[in-house]
């Protein structure tokens, strides 16, 4: 896999890996708090485990939270990852990176196609669904392959420290 060696074109790796970072803490925080401040008709939460509606309603938005404060932590994760200049701090990061990005494309093409089987005319919301969400997949996929490749070089800065010096000089 090519690296990338700037973030945008003006930025190194690791300011973009920062950046990434601290919009991953940001975006999760207020996710959370309009999960819990919005109106209940503005935001609908749905889950094939739960039968009554006001049990599954309010398990789902834990379950989000929960989830949110775990992208809150690994962020955090990252940031000092990045600051210590260690690749095995960043893993999570790539790794949850990577699974979400699998996990947003099953979400935007379920939901689209959803929409396009319903018998209303949702044409037009399914469509800028689809179109939207790849846009932001494409988006998603950028940023993370510039956490990768800032990992990458990280990584491949420890394995050379350890084998430059001669064990026998000090």
């Amino acid at each position: 896999m090519k690296r990338l060696q700037k973030c945008c074109c003006c930025a190194s790796t690791r300011d973009g890996s920062i950046i990434v970072a601290v919009l991953g803490i940001l975006l999760s925080i207020a996710t959370i708090v309009f999960i819990w401040v919005a109106p209940r008709n503005l935001v609908s939460f749905s889950s094939y485990f739960f039968e009554e509606q006001d049990k599954q309603y309010n398990i789902s938005k834990i379950i989000l939270t929960i989830s949110l404060c775990f992208t809150v932590l690994i962020c955090t994760l990252l940031i000092v990852a990045i600051k210590k200049r260690r690749s095995w701090l960043m893993l999570p990061w790539v790794v949850l990176g990577f699974v979400l990005a699998i996990g947003l494309l099953i979400s935007v093409l379920h939901t689209s196609i959803v929409l396009y089987q319903k018998e209303e005319d949702y044409v037009k919301e399914a469509t800028s669904i689809l179109i939207g969400g790849l846009l932001y997949l494409i988006l998603y996929l950028y940023l993370w392959t510039v956490v990768f490749s800032h990992y990458l070089d990280v990584r491949d800065e420890e394995e050379r420290g350890r084998y430059s010096k001669s064990p026998y000089r000090r």
